[in-house]
């Protein structure tokens, strides 16, 4: 039952919650190891109340998927994972984590709850609705950002929350660009997305991203502009891959390209070295 359990949890799905951790990096506490103990609480929480929402959308979803030619071998779609006892487990997880996140601090529990409740509307509702769903999905992302800060209580950067929330709809516009080339029946959404106007608004995202994060270097540390070659690159390597390799229904398989994971590495280390290393 155990394994089950973890693959409805989709953990390959819980990269996206490392959000959380940029607040750290950018407030320049990247050595307050207090911090970082919290940080990796909060992110645990926020991964257990993904996977309980990826179970709980699963059950919504199960006649759908048992006809989808991949969905349908989902433990719960199968019948590896009895409905009663998902439902049973994904409401405990739940109750849990949000127990804990209301002890890290009220606000923390709250931010946490608004999390939960976003996702839930978002698969129960607004996922059916284009451009609305990729919305919901880039307001997921920055409630990750914004907890990652309360937690470890610093200003919250409207850069942050701008440039994270553009990435989310770079990221989502470019998986239902790559969905609408295979099985458009997989999502009610589809219907109402096209070619065109998918790699329009897949575009217009990657410019408002690539600019907003421009002003951001310049405003925040001229050398910051040094890592503007990585960031464009990463940006333009992920589009170049949605088109040439498919991959934007699995942003994950990203870390398999070893272009892009070295090029995040450099952006990475120049991003350290000029916050950490300059006056």
């Amino acid at each position: 039952m155990l394994r089950p359990v973890i693959k409805s949890m989709r953990p390959h799905q819980w990269y996206k919650n490392f959000v959380i951790f940029l607040c750290i990096i950018f407030s320049k506490n990247i050595l307050n190891l207090e911090m970082w103990l919290d940080l990796l609480l909060i992110f645990f929480v926020f991964c257990m109340l993904a996977g309980s929402q990826y179970m709980l959308n699963d059950l919504k979803d199960i006649e759908k998927d048992r006809l989808h030619p991949k969905k349908r071998n989902r433990p719960i779609a199968a019948g590896l994972l009895p409905v009663k006892i998902a439902l049973f487990i994904s409401f405990t997880i739940m109750a849990v984590s949000l127990a804990i996140a209301f002890s890290m601090g009220q606000l923390v529990g709250i931010v946490s709850l608004l999390y939960l409740a976003n996702s839930i509307v978002y698969s129960f509702y607004f996922k059916n609705f284009a451009i609305v769903d990729a919305i919901f999905i880039a307001v997921g992302f920055v409630i990750r950002a914004i907890v990652g800060c309360v937690v470890i209580n610093v200003t919250i950067s409207p850069w942050l929350i701008l440039c994270v929330f553009l990435l989310a709809l770079v990221l989502a516009f470019g998986k239902r660009r790559h969905e609408l080339d295979g099985d458009q029946n997989s999502r009610n959404s589809l219907s109402q997305y096209n070619i065109t106007m998918s790699e329009t608004l897949l575009n217009s995202s990657v410019s408002m991203l690539l600019m907003s994060y421009a002003l951001y270097t310049v405003s925040v540390h001229t050398a910051m502009m040094l890592t503007l070659p990585f960031a464009f690159y990463g940006i333009f390597r992920y589009v170049q891959l949605i088109n040439l390799e498919g991959i934007g229904e699995e942003v994950e398989l990203l870390m398999q390209d070893k272009p892009f994971v070295l090029n995040i590495m450099l952006w990475v280390f120049l991003t350290v070295l000029v916050l950490y290393g300059g006056p």
